[in-house]
């Protein structure tokens, strides 16, 4: 990281400057600016005055994009900002708003900011940790183990039947939404296989041909979500009842309500389904 700034910073630094941008999270809300050509993140010449006197935590350097600085943060009292436009949203809410570069970086800053909230201590000896400054890492001051942001594999697949598409409405889904079904990756265990066995215990249903797709970064709070498609091999349909309490096959003509669009199970049905 030549030339850019230290990942770890106690205060704002000095030469931050106008158009530096500062991602700063209320718990799991990002701050931004709202206005006619839709959601931005913050300047910090929208937020300096309000920083004043503000304590910020760390403040971690997430990466440089097109010459400006991106600086993220989680406001350790309640933060405030007179000016009309600006509000705290939920990052789920914005994913159909932001561009991929700003979700991407959106993403980064909310997985980074829950590694460094959850590895305050060492989970082996307990003794506290501290950053090092070659790279984002942390270390034991005690034993010397070292904790770097984990990134959980989670896969989630579309299983198709002559045209149809295999959906699931998952128990904690709200307002009847269906979606394709997913779940986290087992130790030992490839992505591939872990398709197979999550559609077998989640839907009795068999599958083959599993083909990836495409992925997208998941900060709910630190997951990949890994899209693969797959053609129904055998079995009738039978819901776990654990999670799942419906699940069924669905036509285009015929498709229940959907995640939200921005989501990669959206993108995945919208492209399928539209073939």
């Amino acid at each position: 990281m030549k030339n850019n700034p230290p990942l770890f910073l106690n205060t704002i630094p000095l030469n931050a400057v106008a158009d530096s941008y500062f991602l700063v999270f209320d718990e799991d809300k990002l701050l931004v600016n709202k206005n006619v050509s839709g959601f931005r993140f913050v300047r910090f010449s929208d937020i300096s005055t309000a920083l004043n006197g503000v304590k910020t935590g760390t403040l971690h350097f997430i990466g440089n994009e097109n010459g400006f600085n991106y600086y993220c943060f989680r406001a350790q009292i309640a933060f405030k900002i007179e000016t009309p436009g600006f509000e705290f949203c939920d990052l789920r809410s914005l994913i159909n708003f932001f561009d991929a570069a700003e979700f991407r970086l959106a993403s980064i800053a909310s997985q980074v900011l829950y590694w460094d909230e959850s590895t305050k201590f060492c989970g082996e000896c307990g003794a506290k940790t501290k950053y090092l400054e070659t790279e984002r890492a942390k270390i034991c001051k005690k034993c010397s183990r070292s904790f770097y942001p984990v990134v959980t594999p989670a896969i989630i697949v579309a299983v198709m039947n002559e045209g149809k598409i295999l959906l699931a409405h998952n128990k904690k889904f709200a307002g009847g939404v269906y979606s394709l079904i997913a779940g986290f990756v087992d130790p030992g265990e490839s992505l591939e296989e872990c398709v197979r066995r999550e559609v077998m215990e989640e839907t009795g249903v068999t599958v083959a041909g599993v083909k990836y797709l495409k992925s997208q970064p998941w900060p709910f709070p630190s997951s990949l979500m890994v899209g693969f498609s797959a053609q129904y091999l055998g079995g009738e349909i039978k819901p776990d009842g654990v999670e799942i309490a419906h699940a069924a096959w669905f036509g285009r003509e015929d498709l229940p309500p959907l995640p939200r669009p921005g989501s990669l199970s959206r993108n995945i049905i919208d492209v399928l389904m539209s073939e």
